[in-house]
């Protein structure tokens, strides 16, 4: 006699031998966010989430969150390999007038990837995207506005590769910072910006420093504009390669201080500045 033994009876069997009957599910590689959508379920492109912050507790470990109409979609904080991405369907926008537009505390080989995004601080926000830990971090096409700290802030206490293409950095305190926060043990962090511009900045449009203790970044820059900022480009602490870049109206065009590098291959303007130069700026010849 054929003996039939029920699913229930299957499922307690896999579970005594510390088997489950089904793998959880880790999320779909792909959610959508509209300003009409609602946050919750799993943020389907016929059901859309709200936030930025929920659709990623919904998307999987390397997937997309993709914007499907204009609207503020909240900060968020990033702590896995994630792509947010707005191909032209109108602003997609994150305001934060306290604390941080964007948080990246991603795994060492994590990679986190911004596009079509505008970032706001409305003059009171700490930094519009703060990256603190990740391997690859690459943001295009961004605008970062009116924050108390950073447009960008590059503080990595690992190494970590970064391109910033098409990004603007605006009425900050610091446009883009690339900060040295890691051990000197390892090497350098580099992060390559291109297409750019670091405008109406108080402090500085680009700059290159670090912790007493720590590893110093270099930065390469190729067609950047700083512009009517306090610096247009600084080395505190680290190295700036900059090519057919543009560096005019600001207090002081170019600064460094002792230590720190400005490599220029020669193919820049650097004039019409309060003072065009501070600092040593050293000529690298073009091959």
């Amino acid at each position: 006699m054929t003996k039939i033994i029920s699913l229930p009876t299957i499922a307690a069997a896999l579970l005594a031998c510390g088997l489950s009957a089904a793998p959880a599910q880790a999320g779909p590689n792909r959610t959508w966010v509209s300003g009409k959508g609602t946050d919750s379920g799993a943020c389907t492109r016929a059901a859309p989430c709200r936030t930025f912050a929920f659709a990623l507790t919904q998307t999987a470990a390397g997937g997309e969150i993709d914007v499907l109409d204009p609207a503020g979609y909240g900060a968020v904080t990033i702590t896995k390999a994630i792509s947010i991405v707005n191909d032209g369907v109108g602003v997609a926008a994150i305001g934060a007038s306290s604390g941080n537009g964007v948080t990246i505390n991603a795994g060492a080989t994590d990679s986190v990837h911004l596009r079509g995004l505008t970032i706001a601080g409305l003059g009171s926000g700490s930094d519009g995207i703060l990256f603190n830990s990740g391997g690859n971090l690459a943001i295009e096409n961004c605008v970062i506005r009116g924050f108390a700290n950073n447009g960008v802030l590059i503080a990595p206490t690992g190494s970590v590769k970064a391109v910033l293409r098409n990004v603007t950095a605006d009425d900050n305190f610091d446009g883009i910072d690339l900060f040295g926060n890691f051990s000197p043990i390892g090497s350098h962090f580099n992060v390559t910006i291109v297409d750019s511009e670091a405008s109406n900045n108080t402090n500085a449009g680009v700059v290159a420093s670090a912790s007493p203790t720590s590893k110093a970044a270099i930065g390469i820059l190729r067609n950047v504009v700083a512009s009517n900022n306090g610096t247009g480009l600084k080395a505190e602490k680290g190295v700036l390669l900059v090519a057919h870049s543009v560096v005019a109206g600001n207090f002081t065009g170019v600064s460094t201080d002792s230590g720190a590098f400005i490599l220029s291959y020669g193919d820049n303007n650097i004039d019409g500045n309060g003072t065009d130069e501070s600092g040593t700026v050293t000529l690298i010849p073009m091959h």
